[in-house]
């Protein structure tokens, strides 16, 4: 333990960039909504007296009022029940995606920046070449070969955001092994899943922590888009994208069928963002 500015630092960096985390209220607050929304879709059961495929034949098209809070969609389905419920494809989709990318990005880094020479010459163009292809065009073809209306597209979005994460890992390994621990490591005998688990991967988590709240953001980004385009889960379950592309219809005769769904989109991404900012404020060792 040591003392700055009348402030007891730990030694411990992870303990440390928490207690700044904690300082930055704005990160907080992204963390903290983001965290209801999720908690709101898990729970969605509980907060609403509807389910996401029931029809009010008699309340179509109903304006928001204390019945329906956010009002009903032409088929009568209450709208708030359908944006809890389709929180909960939409963050699934995301999480899965994110998460399938940090995993294959970081292997494929991670082997790309330790090992290097040809490892890395083999490696580096072919996350260039899954770089250069668009998602769109990873979502079709995955969707065309593995089946219409299933979920199957968050697959061909890890794929498309396992380059970004591939070549930050690379990027920070590389720096890293040209420390001198690394060297003694080698020295002392160290097996190369040792010196990468021990030394290069726990030195690195701090840009893969960051870059996993960006890339989540992203993919629920890419998710509603998918869905808005076409590609999603087969109804009635629903889903943000597919939500806002059904209302876009009505965009003149009830505006809010469309502004509500869009308005709960934005406080997510930018909630994550949010909090993504501050995990990198907290993360960099340079304060």
């Amino acid at each position: 333990m040591k003392e700055k500015n009348g402030a007891v630092l730990s030694d411990n960096p992870w303990v440390e960039a928490f207690r700044r985390l904690r300082k930055n209220k704005i990160a907080v607050a992204g963390f903290a909504v983001f965290l209801i929304i999720c908690l709101a879709c898990i729970f969605a059961p509980l907060l609403t007296n509807w389910t996401y495929y029931s029809i009010d034949v008699d309340n179509t098209m109903a304006r928001p009022s204390s019945v329906h809070l956010f009002g009903t969609d032409s088929l009568g389905r209450d709208v708030f029940t359908r944006i809890l419920y389709g929180g909960r494809m939409t963050l699934r989709v995301a999480f899965t995606s994110t998460i399938l990318a940090a995993l294959a990005g970081s292997i494929i880094g991670l082997a790309a920046g330790y090992f290097g020479g040809i490892v890395d010459f083999i490696l580096s163009p072919f996350l260039d070449i899954i770089a250069s292809i668009p998602v769109i065009l990873l979502v079709l073809v995955t969707e065309a070969i593995l089946g219409w209306g299933r979920g199957y597209y968050m697959y061909a979005m890890a794929i498309a955001a396992t380059p970004q994460f591939a070549r930050l890992i690379r990027a920070s390994a590389m720096n890293v092994m040209g420390c001198e621990y690394i060297e003694a490591a080698k020295a002392l005998g160290a097996s190369h899943f040792g010196i990468m688990s021990r030394h290069v991967l726990h030195n690195i988590a701090s840009p893969l922590i960051v870059r996993f709240t960006s890339g989540l953001a992203e993919a629920v980004l890419t998710c509603t888009i998918m869905g808005y385009l076409g590609v999603y889960i087969n109804p009635p379950t629903p889903e943000w994208g597919v939500i806002v592309f059904i209302a876009r219809k009505y965009i003149r005769q009830n505006p809010h069928l469309t502004i509500i769904p869009c308005i709960v989109i934005a406080i997510c991404v930018i909630s994550i963002s949010l909090f993504g900012d501050g995990l990198r404020d907290a993360l960099d060792p340079r304060e």
